[in-house]
């Protein structure tokens, strides 16, 4: 194990894992490599994260790590932005924070968690746990434990293992047979009530089966569906769905989950109007497509692609529907109107945009002020011709002012009024159907509506 730690980590972070072990022996606390940076390093693909257990205190250890990295802590105000902390609610927590290029100090001391964000990538470090559950989907009460506590309470066993960094040689501790799962490329759980706890883990099943390509072993197969068919969807936040959901949406291979998710009856629970159609997969895989096209032509746009992908598969859901499933998975302010936009819109938008002849002018009014994954959830979904114009849209016209302003038209000696917004109007269409070309012709076309409006120029002195 420790050569496949030596090569399989870029030297970044194997210096990073040399500190963590110098840091818990100077501390007197095992301290472990676990769950996905392990199976990663088995499958020879790479982490983006560092995920550190400690038996003793995480918190303390993350702090003496973070000063060695050259942190320095400061307490977190209340309008800073609570980073994702697995399934972790809100507690009491402090940040450390030294420059813009320092590590930065979360700690939720609820659920004896800390995260390192550093130039060189996040460090998770939680210190050994036991959870129970007070009720089924509850979020879990947590007390320290040993190692074999903490792998004992993890969703799959390719998650339940470990390496001991503080001291070698560097042994796999392997206690569910993950290794063996990884090997058969399948997901199983560790104890039948692991949907009942934590129905989540549904939905990481499903993101793991497409970031991996795995299956699920037979006997999870048949604890999933009875956990659904036993309504356990029920008893977890909205909240936390939602997260798990969208994570699941973000990955590359995102299609098998949703897929599985169809076949588990997931996703007929959480709205029973949400089915997979005939349509969709196709649909699904041209929003991808159109969200990399579009993040090559506008650079540093926020386009949020898994809520294109949302979405898509919304697309079986009527308006209302679309609304309750909102309340469902307690949607953002703005995942909410894209849902309503584009499940109100799309009828219309897809008429207008399969017209033989169209106008750039009647494109541009039919789309604009829509939500930006809105029209890109239409043209996955469209034909040819209408996903073209949208693209079109999307890439040229989007946002297209015309070249004159309300002071130009002052110039022309016409008093401000109603129509002044008729006359820009008429400027910015002409100038979208290239039938005025300059600044000079956008002001004649403006001129002609004033005049047809009842406008005169004021008289000069």
């Amino acid at each position: 194990m420790s050569t496949l730690v030596r090569e399989s980590l870029p030297r970044e972070r194997l210096q990073q894992l040399r500190l963590v072990g110098r840091v818990a022996r100077q501390l007197r606390m095992p301290v472990y490599l676990i769950g996905g940076n392990v199976r990663d390093l088995l499958l020879g693909v790479p982490s983006p994260d560092l995920d550190l257990c400690v038996v003793g205190d995480g918190i303390a250890l993350a702090r003496a790590l973070a000063r060695e990295l050259g942190g320095e802590r400061v307490r977190r105000g209340r309008g800073m932005p609570r980073p994702y902390m697995g399934d972790a609610a809100s507690g009491p927590s402090t940040t450390l924070k030294a420059s813009a290029a320092a590590p930065i100090l979360t700690e939720d001391r609820r659920f004896l968690t800390a995260k390192i964000t550093a130039p060189g990538g996040a460090i998770d470090v939680a210190t050994a746990r036991r959870e129970t559950y007070p009720r089924p989907g509850a979020l879990p009460r947590v007390t320290p434990g040993a190692i074999g506590d903490d792998l004992a309470r993890r969703d799959f066993t390719v998650n339940a293992m470990a390496v001991r960094l503080d001291r070698g040689p560097r042994r796999l501790l392997d206690p569910f047979d993950g290794c063996a799962d990884l090997a058969r490329r399948r997901l199983r759980i560790l104890y039948d009530h692991s949907f009942i706890d934590d129905p989540t883990r549904l939905l990481r099943a499903a993101r793991y089966a497409a970031r991996l390509g795995f299956g699920l072993e037979r006997a999870t197969r048949r604890r999933a569906q009875e956990a659904v068919a036993g309504g356990c969807m029920s008893t977890v936040s909205g909240d936390r769905i939602r997260r798990e959901l969208l994570m699941l949406l973000g990955e590359p291979g995102a299609w098998a989950g949703v897929e599985l998710c169809a076949r588990l009856g997931v996703l007929r629970r959480l709205h029973p109007s949400l089915r997979i159609r005939s349509q969709t997969r196709a649909g699904f895989g041209r929003a991808q497509g159109i969200c990399d096209w579009f993040s090559r032509r506008r650079p540093g746009t926020n386009l949020d692609c898994a809520l294109v992908r949302l979405l898509v598969i919304g697309g079986s859901l009527s308006p209302a529907e679309g609304r309750e499933l909102s309340a469902r998975l307690r949607l953002t302010t703005r995942q909410s109107r894209a849902l309503g936009a584009y499940l109100t819109m799309r009828g219309r938008a897809r008429r207008v945009l399969s017209r033989p002849r169209l106008r750039n002018s009647a494109l541009a009014r039919a789309l604009e002020g829509l939500p930006l994954e809105s029209v890109v959830a239409i043209a996955a979904e469209s034909s040819p011709l209408a996903r073209g114009r949208c693209k079109l849209f999307l890439g040229k016209l989007a946002g297209m002012r015309p070249r004159i302003g309300g002071e130009d038209l002052a110039r022309l000696g016409f008093e401000p009024g109603p129509a002044w917004g008729r006359a820009l109007a008429a400027a910015r269409d002409a100038r979208l159907d290239a039938r005025a070309r300059t600044k000079e012709e956008e002001l004649r076309v403006a001129a002609r509506v004033l005049r047809k409006s009842g406008e005169r120029p004021a008289a000069r002195d």
